[in-house]
């Protein structure tokens, strides 16, 4: 319903009209539209830019200490080979490096075998179990690691590392520390309007240190970007979403080439100068313009046409329901093509109202003449059917009375039909279960005498059908009704039964049933004796009513089915059935 109402709405004229305009004004909301997205487009390439500066500029303290860091190492690593002999020496480097740099908390040698040579403090110790040097004995070169828990200083730290190569063979690395907490994100310069946040990451991809800390570092990270996949790039900027969902503009710059990178994003709320003002802007106009149209053609629309059509077509459903239609005087307002189709419209009311009364009238003619035939012909059937009974009190032997009953019997059958189709209000139709009622009811009372105790079940549900299928249904039933009534048996136990039923199984399908039960016979043999005429008959029947026969003899109960097909009641469902009855 919900469904229907909006079709409804959006099929009006109102909104067609709306909607043409809307077709015509689309041009400009595109260089509209075009506009903007060149503004927007400008603008996140001037916000990108600042933001490489920015970042840039925010990475620089870490920067340094992560170049002091990798330049010590690397030269460190150059002469180890020639002072890790003297202990004390090579304590002593390492031990002047950390006086001289105090933002590093460790600085050492470790041999290809795992074992600190020498260092700041803790020489001795054994690393073969930690990942770095794992990592270096399958890989040599420079490294940047992030460690959780540094072996000597048991804090989290960044790790720098450098191989050391004696005659080009691997001969263990130089490892220093830097404390993670020491490092230093200089945002002292950063407008305040717009905060950059910074991370830095190792060319695995690895999270070095973050602003605020590394606790849910990976919610602020780039959705779908992997950091190892933003190394080996000089600068980049990007927009994006991060993991949490929140829209963020991104820039990679970096600290030690192939080696640190440096990843900065701030809100993308923050990109504009006038955040909101100057995208907006282009699209004031056409929205106003479009508004605009819409107004006037909306008021001209209604005033000019939408408000005499609705008129005329309220007019038109009280002509369909009352058959009246009002004679309004003449707008002026009215545009010209509406006065004439109104004109219209009052002519043709007119003559339907005429033509209908005329068919009534030939409608009614025709009903009293038929209901005449159908009435001379059910008098005539009754006459006949006189005829059969004064010959049957004459017949002589009781072979002539029974089959002379039978012929009285059809014949009742045919006349209670056209007594059905003049009696009844619609003209060419029979109620089925009306018909078997009285026929078969009638059936029943005579055939059984009143010494005998029969069970009879009789159930119609109402069917109309047509009198080409009403006629055949009716001289079926009592076929088959009088052939139950000769055979009924008793059961052991039980009362002899005979049940008539008639029942729609589907929309356009029904089924008719009688069936009866088998036992000791009520008949004597003589009275019972059968040519095959009745099963003949029902056969015949059941095929020009256009259905399936079904003849079930159980043990104790024998039943004849019919099934068929109820004909709809249209111009093509009456021709069919009148050229099979010509047929």
């Amino acid at each position: 319903m919900n469904l229907r109402r909006l079709r409804d709405r959006v099929d009006g004229l109102g909104v067609r009209i709306a909607i043409l305009l809307s077709i015509a004004l689309f041009p400009i909301g595109l260089i509209a539209v075009s506009l903007t997205h060149q503004f927007a487009k400008a603008a996140d390439e001037r916000a990108q830019s600042n933001l490489l500066a920015l970042t840039a500029q925010a990475a620089a303290g870490e920067e340094a200490l992560i170049r002091t860091g990798f330049g010590t190492a690397e030269s460190l690593a150059a002469v180890m080979p020639f002072v890790a002999t003297d202990y004390d020496a090579c304590n002593g480097v390492f031990s002047d490096f950390i006086d001289s740099n105090p933002s590093f908390s460790f600085a050492g040698y470790v041999s290809a075998d795992g074992v600190l040579v020498c260092g700041s403090a803790n020489a001795g110790q054994d690393f073969k179990n930690r990942s770095i040097y794992k990592s270096m004995i399958e890989t040599p070169e420079l490294r940047s690691d992030l460690v959780l828990d540094g072996q000597v200083s048991h804090r989290q730290v960044i790790v720098l590392s450098a191989p050391v190569f004696n005659d080009s063979a691997f001969d263990g690395y130089i490892s220093l520390s830097l404390p993670h907490e020491d490092t230093r994100i200089n945002l002292e310069n950063a407008p305040v309007d717009r905060p950059v946040e910074l991370i830095t990451f190792n060319n695995e991809g690895e999270v070095l240190s973050a602003t605020g800390g590394l606790e849910n570092v990976a919610a602020r990270l780039p959705d779908g970007r992997p950091l190892a996949h933003l190394t080996g790039q000089y600068r980049s900027s990007f927009s994006g979403v991060t993991n949490d969902g929140e829209e963020r503009v991104f820039a990679v710059v970096p600290i030690l080439k192939d080696q640190v990178y440096a990843i900065g994003s701030w809100p993308r709320e923050r990109l504009s100068v006038a955040p909101g003002l100057a995208i907006a802007t282009p699209m004031i106009f056409p929205i106003a313009m479009w508004i605009t149209s819409l107004g006037v053609a909306y008021f001209a629309v209604h005033r000019l046409a939408i408000k005499h059509i609705r008129r005329l077509s309220r007019d038109m459903r009280q002509f369909a329901v009352s058959r009246r239609h009002d004679v309004r005087r003449k707008d002026p307002g009215l545009p010209r093509e509406l006065r004439e189709i109104e004109g219209a419209w009052h002519d043709l009311a007119e003559t339907v109202v005429r033509d209908e009364a005329e068919l009534e009238d030939t409608i009614h003619d025709k009903s009293v003449l038929l209901k005449e035939v159908h009435h001379r012909v059910k008098n005539n059937l009754q006459l006949i059917a006189s005829i059969v009974n004064m010959k049957v009190r004459k017949a002589k032997t009781p072979e002539a009375r029974v089959a002379l009953k039978e012929v009285q019997g059809r014949v009742m059958s045919i006349a209670t039909v056209h007594r059905s189709l003049y009696e009844t209000t619609t003209e060419g139709r029979v109620r089925a279960d009306q018909l078997l009622r009285s026929t078969v009811g009638k059936l029943v009372d005579a055939g059984v005498g009143n010494e005998v105790k029969l069970e009879n079940t009789q159930t119609y549900e109402p069917i109309t059908l047509y009198p080409d299928q009403a006629v055949p249904l009716s001289l079926l039933a009592t076929e088959a009704t009088t052939n139950a009534l000769k055979y009924v048996g008793r059961p052991d136990g039980g009362l002899p039964n005979v049940e008539i039923s008639l029942t729609r199984l589907e929309p356009e399908v029904a089924r008719l049933t009688v069936a009866n039960t088998k036992g000791t016979a009520l008949l004597s043999s003589e009275q019972v004796t059968g040519t095959g005429l009745g099963t003949n008959l029902i056969q015949a029947f059941a095929q020009q009513l256009g259905g399936q026969l079904k003849v079930e003899d159980e043990d104790d109960r024998y039943s004849v089915v019919v099934e068929f097909s109820i004909a709809p009641f249209d111009e093509a469902a009456d021709g069919k059935f009148s050229e099979v009855e010509d047929d």
